[in-house]
């Protein structure tokens, strides 16, 4: 069966996100005078079972409907929270689920005509389950999920950067998407800001933005600034810096495992660049190599070898702050 050019399935629960790929739908769609009228919402927040199978007919009946006086018209099934996969432990009622697979069935059996557009936004749906398989078959489906790793946060927030660019007006130089990505962290929201920021930093110069710029003006922020600032703080070799940053991180549960093996890696990777290993136009490679030039290659190794086995005896005994602290600080003395 081929897919409907005009039914759309958001899936994820980067709202922003989602919300922007909404609006990119509604923009190509729907005349901005028309859109006040032509575009419908259908709430898809329902929290039982009573509430949830009035959202689904809520949502036919919008679909089934033609436009009257306006030649087009989008349904906005807005937020569902009850799809297979969404509900509460991932489970909904099984009068809930029969709707939804009729609901799919129904669209399967008689396809919208080219005038009527369906955008369907929910936070998870579970792809195992016959209403995703069913709609897959119809829709185009499009994951904005925030991952779980941060690694993969990035990767997802680089993908998501050329479109958000393009709406700001904005082109990178080689380089300069990881180095803005890296410092404004995955958020997709801060993301917008920043390029909004940027725009106006660059005025009428239409010219790539370049890695000087995101230094000059991108604030930090995201997942690992506080990680960053470790870092960097340990990369100056300034102890009083050192310990600044790490009492940022004491509150938190678990705190001394988690910046004995960060502190450890970011060693392991110093030790790689001082052998020139990693891309030349690789923006943390190159932030690592300045940062090892700090070192000595045996200051290197032997600052991953305390880092080790703190990590080893953190793993078996409770040490106190001031411990920690103090083995880190060995770790950069001169």
């Amino acid at each position: 069966m081929a897919k409907e050019e005009n039914i759309l399935l958001i899936v994820g629960d980067d709202d922003f996100a989602a919300e922007a790929e909404t609006k990119q739908a509604i923009e190509a769609h729907v005349p901005a005078e028309l859109r006040a009228s032509a575009v419908e919402v259908v709430d898809g927040l329902a929290t039982n079972a009573e509430s949830q199978l009035a959202s689904v007919r809520n949502c036919l009946a919008s679909v089934q409907t033609p436009p009257f006086l306006d030649p087009v018209k989008l349904t906005w099934w807005k937020g569902v929270s009850f799809l297979p996969g969404g509900g509460r432990g991932g489970k909904i009622a099984e009068d809930v689920k029969d709707a939804l697979e009729r609901f799919a069935d129904s669209l399967a059996k008689s396809p919208l005509p080219p005038n009527q557009f369906l955008v369907i936004t929910a936070t998870t749906l579970l792809k195992t389950s016959v209403f995703a398989k069913r709609m897959g078959a119809l829709a185009e489906i499009r994951d904005c999920s925030v991952p779980t790793r941060s690694r993969d946060r990035a990767a997802a927030a680089l993908v998501r950067l050329p479109a958000f660019a393009k709406a700001a007006g904005i082109s990178f130089a080689p380089g300069a998407d990881r180095a803005f990505v890296a410092k404004t962290g995955p958020d997709s929201r801060t993301i917008v800001s920043e390029l909004e920021k940027m725009r106006t930093y660059l005025g009428e110069d239409n010219r790539p933005v370049t890695e000087d710029d995101v230094a000059a003006i991108t604030s930090a922020g995201g997942d690992d600034i506080e990680i960053w600032s470790l870092t960097d703080a340990l990369a100056s070799r300034n102890a009083g810096k050192v310990l600044t940053t790490l009492r940022c991180f004491q509150g938190d549960s678990g705190w001394p495992i988690m910046i004995s093996t960060v502190v450890e890696r970011w060693f392991r990777d110093l030790i790689a660049a001082k052998a020139g290993l990693g891309g030349e136009n690789d923006w943390k490679a190159r932030k690592n190599a300045a940062a090892a030039a700090s070192f000595t290659l045996t200051e290197l190794r032997v600052g991953r070898y305390r880092m080790l086995a703190l990590r080893e005896r953190l793993v078996s005994s409770q040490l106190p702050a001031e411990y920690v602290e103090m083995e880190i600080i060995r770790t950069i003395r001169r």
